[in-house]
């Protein structure tokens, strides 16, 4: 490898526009930098070295525009960080330059100041990149619990980007069906990243009120709305070295959306009700269960935070499409169910597991669980049949037996009824008859008639 003098060049400024050009070699030499200028992409090919600690990349360049150049100055030098420069409003193409690799994008007519801070983040990162090498090495995938194994190829290739994901500090959108086990992925973010020994913090953005929903994320000043008896800091302060995963963004209200904005742009915000201006460095993983293309173009949902969000989108397949899994999951989940209860653990009979397999899961996962949960609460063997699943496997439509749908017996409808209602009564006998319409003695009963002692 060559050897380059301490004197050497190591900002690189690619701009076709020899004014522009001009003021940012300046400007860099006021911020402390040595900065090298080149007028296309094939001159910051060959200017870009070992001696290099960063790129500022136009886009529009007269030989091959600031995309393809990035795609090849990463080829060549994988950790060095670039800064594109993109057009006004220009989404697409800064979205195409974050997924391509590069670290950040300013759109002209831009700050300085802002160019200068970006660039002084990069430096620092990229100089402290050997300490945070032993947090990557002690999170190598090899120490994936078996619960991130998988027999399906979709969700294999799933975990392999996950995994390449999780060690970047790229915003991150999860997408997929309710119930797909959103939280749990973005949960193995969080422990597979070098920001593991910190902060994850989960906001279910639809969970709260507007106003409320403003001071979680952003935190308030005494005395900002009745009741703010003292000042509070938010989520964005409090996981500000960690990761904050926000749940069901596409319910985001349209008034905070310029404020999340702007935290994902400049990473600064304002707490509710205040005029200090608080930083932070927060990794945001988000996930959605809509189609947030669809909201940004019925206006719902702003298309430039729709980008900021959806730099890297992991899909989560649902369950009917990854049965493979099925078998190992149900295992999974009976034997927390055992470990809850202090339990002896529940297998599946040759007939349950078909049923399992046999059934589309619109609920996804959560509704895996929830069946499991439910058909153990009652019985009273150790391993579970069909006739202790069909009944729960879908409370209004039609079920499954040996692969073809049938309609429900009134029977089996009472019974699911009756087991929903009694569960949401914890369990209480006058609970469950009064929310019922019935007597206690019915419901003796109704334990003693479905076989639920």
């Amino acid at each position: 490898m060559p050897r380059y003098p301490a004197e050497s060049p190591n900002l690189l400024i690619v701009d076709d526009d020899s004014t522009i050009q001009r003021l940012l070699v300046m400007a860099a030499k006021d911020h402390g930098w040595r900065p090298q200028a080149a007028g296309s992409g094939q001159e910051a090919l060959d200017a870009a070295n070992e001696a290099t600690e960063a790129v500022v990349l136009d886009h529009g360049l007269p030989d091959m525009d600031g995309i393809s150049t990035l795609v090849r100055l990463r080829e060549q030098h994988p950790d060095l960080p670039v800064i594109m420069l993109t057009g006004f409003n220009d989404a697409e193409t800064a979205v195409k330059a974050l997924r391509a690799g590069a670290a950040d994008y300013l759109t002209k007519p831009f700050e300085l100041k802002r160019l200068f801070d970006l660039l002084r983040e990069q430096r620092r990162e990229k100089r402290d990149e050997p300490s945070a090498a032993p947090a990557r090495k002690a999170l190598a995938p090899a120490d994936k619990p078996a619960g991130m194994q998988s027999a399906s190829p979709r969700v294999r290739e799933l975990l392999r980007r996950l995994e390449k994901a999780a060690a970047l500090d790229s915003t991150i959108l999860l997408t997929g069906e309710s119930g797909t086990g959103k939280t749990y992925f973005a949960r193995e973010i969080h422990r597979l990243s070098p920001r593991a020994a910190e902060e994850f913090i989960t906001v279910s953005c639809p969970a709260l009120p507007r106003e409320l929903l403003e001071s979680e994320l952003f935190g308030h000043e005494k005395g900002a709305f009745t009741g703010a008896t003292a000042s509070r800091a938010g989520r964005f302060e409090a996981a500000s070295k960690g990761t904050l995963f926000l749940d069901e963004i596409g319910d985001l209200p349209q008034e905070l959306q310029p404020k999340l904005l702007n935290v994902l742009q400049d990473r600064e915000f304002f707490r509710v009700g205040g005029n200090k201006l608080f930083k932070t460095g927060t990794r945001v993983i988000a996930a959605t269960n809509v189609d947030l293309r669809s909201r940004v173009e019925t206006g719902s949902f702003r298309e430039d935070l729709y980008y900021r969000l959806n730099i890297i989108e992991l899909h989560i397949p649902p369950l009917r499409e990854r049965r493979e899994d099925l078998p190992a999951m149900a295992a999974e989940i009976l034997k927390r169910i055992a470990s809850r209860r202090s339990a002896a653990e529940w297998k599946l009979s040759e007939a349950a597991s078909a049923a399992i397999l046999g059934y589309d899961w619109p609920g996804n996962v959560r509704q895996l669980e929830n069946v499991l949960e439910r058909a153990t609460a009652f019985t009273e063997d150790a391993v579970l049949s069909d006739k202790d699943l069909l009944p729960l496997l879908e409370s209004n439509r039609s079920n499954l037996v040996g692969g073809k749908a049938r309609p429900m017996t009134l029977q089996e409808l009472e019974r699911d009824a009756f087991i929903q209602t009694y569960q949401l009564s914890g369990g209480n006998k006058a609970k469950t008859a009064r929310a019922l319409g019935i007597s206690e003695r019915s419901v003796y009963n109704l334990i003693e008639r479905h076989g639920l002692k």
